[in-house]
């Protein structure tokens, strides 16, 4: 039964919205956050871009629809989809979704579904027995009930855009926590933001590999307690062999900042044993992060075509590197003023190293250079 709430008209994008009138997101009766516009704008531009590079139209899947925001702007903005379906176990929500679909003209497109979210993924009768193009997976916590469910029910090719709120566990807060929900270690460091996308892409993968499937990052972004990935969903056990070698670990050392990645068929399988010191300082403060994806966590042609089409600086371009360095961290422990990022960035590329700014972190660069050779340039253009 529907509960009777106070509501109000805003816009979105060109989407006008029918949401609770609250102070607050609450998550009963129905949920809307309208900080989380943000997020939704930069989720259009994505799906724009993967329709944009397949034939025929699509059906997009809103698995957790809540008041529908989402949804009903994928089937008002995004062009290539002929179906939106809007899946949620609240009547509440789904009426007030029904109330947004006719105030934008898009009744056609959009279907409604009110089942618990497996069922309704494992079902997929709402999309006439075939499975989605797109699925969106935007729940409160973690995402690691869902995945096996939403992979199974995506098509060869469909793209599988997920989210987690749990930002404490992903970011080394509760280790234990992180272990049992994405069968990962995490670490507390500089980088943790990219060490949780890594734990949320390696969930993936080793799910999708055990169903003889595989995954291909294209995109993530961090917003606040937010993390959202954007991924390719390939059917086939010669693909999902190709994803074991991106799984792995990060070595850290608490010492001195060295990191470094390791695959997991080097852990497990090669003969020769690495020393517990860190190459670097010689310490024995390595600690371990993973199992969790170690391999590109973006497409550039993917984000480029994002880029190109919106002019969002969240998709300007950015470095492959694994890991990343805050430069506020590095300069607070040296004890000096902390330099322009650009800067920093322009001396690395002037001595031929591979340096970038990157998307996870606003103060923070991705480079091949060496930390002493970090720490050089930052002393030199204090002076």
């Amino acid at each position: 039964m529907a509960v009777a709430i106070q509501t109000k008209t805003v816009r979105e994008g060109s989407t006008k919205l029918v949401v609770p009138e609250q102070d607050e997101p609450v998550k009963f009766p129905t949920f809307f956050n309208p900080k989380g516009e943000y997020v939704r704008d930069i989720s259009i531009v994505c799906y724009n871009a993967f329709a944009s590079s397949r034939k025929g139209t699509l059906v997009f899947a809103d698995s957790l629809a809540g008041s529908g925001a989402r949804g009903i702007r994928v089937a008002n903005e995004a062009k290539g989809f002929s179906t939106v379906i809007l899946n949620d176990i609240s009547s509440t929500s789904i009426d007030l979704a029904k109330s947004s679909v006719e105030l934008n003209n898009v009744s056609e497109k959009c279907k409604f579904s009110k089942k618990e979210v497996c069922s309704f993924l494992s079902l997929r009768a709402e999309s006439g027995g075939e499975r989605f193009d797109v699925l969106d997976i935007d729940p409160f916590g973690t995402p690691s009930p869902y995945i096996d469910c939403g992979l199974r029910s995506l098509k060869d090719g469909g793209l599988l855009s997920l989210s987690a709120t749990d930002s404490g566990v992903l970011c080394g807060v509760y280790p234990r926590v992180a272990l049992r929900k994405y069968l990962g270690f995490p670490l507390r460091t500089e980088y943790s933001h990219e060490v949780g996308m890594r734990l949320i892409f390696g969930l993936l993968a080793m799910t999708a590999m055990r169903l003889e499937l595989s995954i291909e990052p294209l995109f993530c972004h961090h917003d606040m307690h937010y993390f959202r990935t954007y991924s390719i969903v390939h059917v086939g056990n010669s693909r999902s062999r190709q994803n074991e070698v991106e799984i792995g670990f990060i070595l850290h050392c608490f010492k001195c900042g060295w990191r470094s990645t390791v695959s997991r068929d080097d852990v497990f399988f090669s003969k020769e044993k690495d020393s517990e010191k860190c190459p670097s300082c010689k310490s024995s403060s390595i600690r371990v992060g993973g199992p969790l994806w170690i391999g590109k966590i973006q497409s550039r042609d993917f984000v480029e075509i994002c880029y190109k089409n919106s002019r969002m600086t969240i998709f300007e371009p950015e470095s492959d590197l694994a890991t990343y360095y805050d430069l506020s961290e590095m300069t607070d422990i040296m004890g000096v003023r902390t330099p322009k990022i650009m800067d920093v960035i322009t001396n690395l590329n002037s001595a031929g190293r591979s340096a970038s700014r990157t998307r996870l972190n606003p103060r923070a660069i991705r480079t091949d250079a060496p930390l002493p050779e970090i720490r050089s340039v930052l002393k030199e253009l204090v002076r």
